[in-house]
């Protein structure tokens, strides 16, 4: 039996070329040109925002630094800033939660809302979410544009948003649905990759429109469950509901959490590989206790530069050897790493042993990658850790005081910033493996504060 079609007011807030807005709110010297957030400034670096000027000409997210300027000569790029996104995020999300009570952080720059009940119809929806937009404007940033899609069900609501940006508003229902779907390709719509879109159309299914009109029966031989799925979305049936943080089903324990740092020459040239590898096993190691889980084992993999010979890369002839000494040409790859006895969560702890890793592996050669993971996970009993000291038990009462002292050094650093303490050996090296955040991550945006 098929469902009935959604009559809910679901509605679909999306923050335009989201961290580039947030740099031109905070530099208004930026503002108006074309800009690019990067993930490294360097030539190789990954474009991972593109301002709305960048993106009117030719700049795209994915590219490189260097393939950025060869489009866009007169762009400006600057290093991504996540505390600054974070922040502006949760500035954003409290005024769209006193909207409604169901408001579904989708990532950190997009929400959906759940308005069934709390408005009378979508354009009494639409004057209260036009409202937000000024809002936002005026108490977050004056620079800060979104993309609005209201409709019936979440899918609906998100083609809408996606339909009129920059700065669109646009409202999808039984009335127009129709023609809003024969505006749109296949792949506009969130679900169809290119992969799904070579099987429709191997099936005869070229646009939206025939999909929605294509029987259903079909689809389910086709692609089973999802084809359902697909079916009920562009039809205006609800098959997904907007769900607020409190009853998100908590993603299943991770496997393992580490972090990687493509390292600069100016680290070798001072000497602070040890501090950047210092810096990862540490915020490795902050994002496992916040899942309240221990490690069992530690991983350390280092990717060292040896004097070489050149190289003919492939097609080229001896005359195109370069007429200067190019450098370093080999690369070796190392990894090492030990199982706990006991599992530690402690920074003191996890440092140590990685430290001790690398310097097994690493004899001082210049590197341009080191990586640390934290795997072989467990929970800690919900025994309560007590600072004691009783007789024969001094190394569990070490263990004990480096768990206090790590989660205590963990709530002055969520207060005041990861540099409010830090190990002596990570003094000066406050640019380098910065932190880095995702567009489908929320982590760290904390309405309650605000």
């Amino acid at each position: 039996m098929l469902p009935p079609p959604s009559n809910k007011l679901i509605a679909h807030l999306d923050m335009n070329s989201y961290f580039a807005s947030v740099e031109q709110q905070a530099n208004p010297f930026l503002r108006g040109k074309p800009i690019g957030v990067c993930a490294y400034l360097h030539k190789n670096g990954c474009v991972i925002a593109a301002s709305i000027e960048a993106k009117r000409l030719g700049m795209k997210v994915g590219m490189t630094v260097t393939e950025a300027k060869c489009k866009v000569p007169s762009a400006e790029f600057v290093e991504n800033d996540p505390p600054k996104y974070r922040a502006v995020t949760s500035r954003v999300f409290s005024i769209l939660h006193e909207l409604t009570d169901c408001v579904e952080h989708y990532s950190i720059d997009e929400a959906f809302l759940d308005l069934t009940g709390w408005y009378r119809d979508a354009a009494e929806a639409a004057w209260a979410l036009a409202r937000v937009r000024r809002r936002i404007k005026s108490e977050v940033g004056e620079w800060l544009r979104c993309s609005i899609g209201i409709a019936p069900t979440r899918f609906l609501a998100k083609t809408a948003s996606d339909f009129e940006k920059p700065e669109g508003l646009t409202v999808i229902d039984r009335d127009n649905l129709d023609e809003i779907l024969s505006q749109l390709d296949l792949e506009d719509v969130c679900g169809i990759g290119p992969r799904i879109r070579q099987r429709l159309e191997r099936a005869g299914i070229m646009t939206l429109m025939e999909l929605k009109l294509y029987p259903v029966a079909n689809l389910i031989r086709l692609f089973g469950k999802y084809g359902f799925y697909l079916w009920c979305k562009v039809n205006g049936m609800e098959c997904e509901k907007v769900l607020s943080p409190q009853y998100l089903v908590r993603s299943p324990q991770p496997k393992s959490i580490g972090h990687s740092y493509c390292v600069p020459e100016r680290v070798n040239r001072d000497g602070k590989v040890v501090a950047v590898l210092t810096r990862l096993t540490e915020r490795a190691g902050r994002r496992m206790r916040r899942e309240g889980l221990l490690a069992g084992r530690v991983s350390v993999a280092v990717n060292v530069l040896r004097p070489g010979s050149y190289v003919l890369g492939q097609g080229m002839r001896p005359s195109m050897r370069p007429t200067q000494d190019p450098g370093p040409r080999t690369q070796d790859f190392y990894s090492d790493f030990l199982h706990f006895s006991e599992p530690a969560s402690d920074s003191f702890t996890l440092v140590g042993t990685a430290c001790s890793l690398l310097q097994k592996i690493w004899h001082g050669e210049r590197v341009n990658f080191l990586a640390v993971t934290l795997s072989d996970f467990s929970t800690p009993s919900l025994q309560k850790i007590l600072p004691l000291k009783i007789r024969g038990t001094e190394g569990g009462y070490e263990i004990n005081r480096r768990r206090l002292i790590s989660d205590a050094v963990d709530l002055v650093r969520d207060r005041y910033g990861d540099e409010a303490i830090m190990f002596g050996s990570m003094m000066g090296i406050s640019h380098e493996a910065p932190d880095r955040i995702g567009f489908r991550k929320t982590d760290g945006v904390d309405i309650s504060k605000i």
